[in-house]
């Protein structure tokens, strides 16, 4: 659970997962879902669909968005209401596609939150970088991404974690996004065609919002 004072900087909270393997983008399609009963008719009928293709399906159901291509798959929703939804929705589906490979999973939490003022807002970026070894190189220098990875993770799936820190593209002026990528994969003796990654899904979707909720807190106290 995210710390108090956190919460209240918080403006959005974004949840994707995201999938790679080798996918055919024409079969998900909202009429496909509600055939199946993974949705509504009616969600179906007033679904934005933005572009069906062999390469790629982009559409949207108002609380989820979709994008698939043959290499990727990606549900995405800013209403945390949905958070559940989309990963009941997501195993949903690969039950029907069960044969589909899949090979790795990132289970992506992205914060954007508002500081207060420039002064504030510039202080993260001192607070992340040793400014002191830019003297005489460059004249007032300002951080405008960082990205740090824990390369391997010692559980039951292999993995890694990624962190992102960069200016927000949805909250100006003082808005920073921080991107965090809760990565799986599959050992190394699997083909990903008889549901690991839905396992790890299935295993570790709390987990995931634990391991992340405790890190954005205490990244965001040291800041």
């Amino acid at each position: 659970m995210l710390s108090e004072n956190l919460s209240e900087k918080l403006q959005i909270r974004t949840l994707s997962i995201v999938l790679l393997g080798d996918f055919n983008p024409v079969i998900i399609q909202p009429f496909w879902l509600a055939q199946k009963k993974l949705i509504k008719e009616y969600e179906a009928e007033s679904a934005n669909v933005e572009l069906v293709h062999n390469e790629v399906c982009r559409f949207d159901l108002g609380w989820v968005t979709f994008e698939i291509t043959k290499r990727r798959f990606e549900m995405k929703t800013s209403n945390q209401a949905f958070f559940e939804p989309i990963k009941d929705l997501i195993i949903s589906i690969f039950g029907y596609l069960s044969e589909t490979p899949i090979n790795s999973m990132g289970i992506n939490h992205v914060f954007h939150i508002l500081y207060s003022n420039d002064e504030r807002y510039f202080e993260v970026g001192d607070n992340l970088v040793k400014f002191p070894i830019w003297d005489g190189i460059i004249e007032k220098p300002k951080l405008l991404a960082i990205e740090i990875i824990e390369p391997e993770r010692t559980e039951e799936f292999p993995g890694s974690i990624r962190v992102r820190i960069e200016p927000s593209d949805q909250i100006t002026p003082f808005g920073v996004a921080f991107r965090i990528n809760d990565h799986y994969t599959i050992n190394k003796s699997e083909d990903g065609r008889h549901g690991e990654i839905m396992n790890a899904l299935k295993s570790n979707w709390q987990k995931s919002f634990e391991r992340i909720d405790s890190l954005m807190t205490t990244l965001y106290g040291k800041l």
